[in-house]
C-alpha cells in the first residue's frame, strides 16, 4: 500500500509491505496538473492501492482519485470519525476535525500506550492531547512561526525594513539584530506554547503526557523546548499504517 500525506504545499507518502514502512518521502505539489500526479504515482511502483490524509482541498483529491483511477488503483481518503479503535474524538462535529490532525494524534495514541499531546507545525502550529484510555481531550490551534513572521513582515513596515539585514548572530539566546528577535522569537512562541499546553494536560490527567513533535517546521522549534518530545516526522503515515492495521484486525 501506499501511504500518502497531502499538505497545502507538500505531498508526503511511503509505502507499507509486510506491516514495515519505508522510509518517508517528500516533494512540493503546488500546482501539480493530472499528468503530474500520474507521472507521480508511475514513479512508485508495486503497489495496489493508496491511503490518502489530504488536507489540500477536494481539487487536489479529484486530481489524485483520476490519477489512482487511470493507474488501476483503489484509493482510500481517510477522514475522522466519531471513535475509532479505542479513540474518541473531542468534536461535537468530528468531521470538523482536521484529518492530519486525527490520523496524527492516532498514530502516536497506538504507539504511546499513555497520555501524549501531538505537536504538528506547519504554517499553522496545532497541538492535541489524548488520554491514555483514548479520550481526545480536545486541541489548540496557532499560527506557526514562519506565518507568525509574515505577518510581522506585513504589519509593521519599521519591523519589515529592520530585519531585510543577514547577520552571523549565535544560534540561540536572546538576539542582537531585528532579524534574529523576529524569527527566534516566534520560534520561541510556539515552544512555549507547547511546554505550556504540556503542563496543563499533565496536571488534568495527573501523569504528564509524552511529547510527539511532527511537521515540516518542527526543526526551528524542537531545540526550543524544555518539555522532552519525540520527533516522529512521518507521524500523518504512522498513523494511516496503524489504520490499515485496525482495518486488517490487527492489535498492539
Amino acid at each position: 500500500m501506499l501511504l500518502v500525506d497531502i499538505g497545502n504545499t507538500r505531498v508526503k507518502w511511503a509505502t507499507l509491505a509486510d506491516g514495515r514502512l519505508s522510509a518517508q518521502r517528500a516533494e512540493q505539489h503546488s500546482g501539480w496538473d493530472l499528468e503530474q500526479w500520474r507521472a507521480w504515482l508511475r514513479r512508485v511502483r508495486g503497489i495496489r492501492g493508496l491511503l490518502v490524509a489530504n488536507v489540500a482541498g477536494d481539487g487536489t483529491a479529484a486530481l489524485l482519485a483520476d490519477a489512482a483511477r487511470s493507474a488501476g488503483l483503489g484509493l482510500d481518503f481517510a477522514e475522522p470519525a466519531a471513535e475509532l479503535a479505542g479513540m474518541r474524538n473531542a468534536y461535537r462535529v468530528p468531521g470538523q476535525l482536521g484529518v492530519d490532525r486525527w490520523v496524527a494524534m492516532f498514530g502516536a495514541h497506538r504507539l504511546q500506550h499513555g497520555h501524549c499531546c501531538v505537536l504538528d507545525v506547519g504554517t499553522a502550529a496545532t497541538l492535541d492531547a489524548v488520554a491514555q484510555d483514548g479520550t481526545h481531550l480536545g486541541g489548540y490551534i496557532v499560527p506557526g512561526p514562519q506565518l507568525m513572521v509574515s505577518s510581522l513582515h506585513t504589519g509593521t513596515r519599521e519591523l519589515a525594513v529592520r530585519s531585510e539585514a543577514k547577520f552571523d548572530a549565535p544560534e540561540s539566546g536572546l538576539a542582537d539584530n531585528t532579524r534574529d528577535a523576529i524569527e527566534r522569537g516566534c520560534a520561541t512562541c510556539v515552544a512555549a506554547f507547547a511546554d505550556r499546553v504540556v503542563d496543563d494536560v499533565g496536571r488534568q490527567l495527573g501523569a504528564r503526557p509524552a511529547l510527539w513533535v511532527t511537521g515540516g517546521g518542527a526543526g526551528e522549534v524542537l531545540p526550543l523546548l524544555r518539555s522532552p518530545a519525540r520527533w516522529a516526522p512521518d507521524l500523518v503515515l504512522r498513523g494511516l499504517a496503524e489504520l490499515l492495521a485496525v482495518r486488517d484486525g490487527q492489535n498492539r
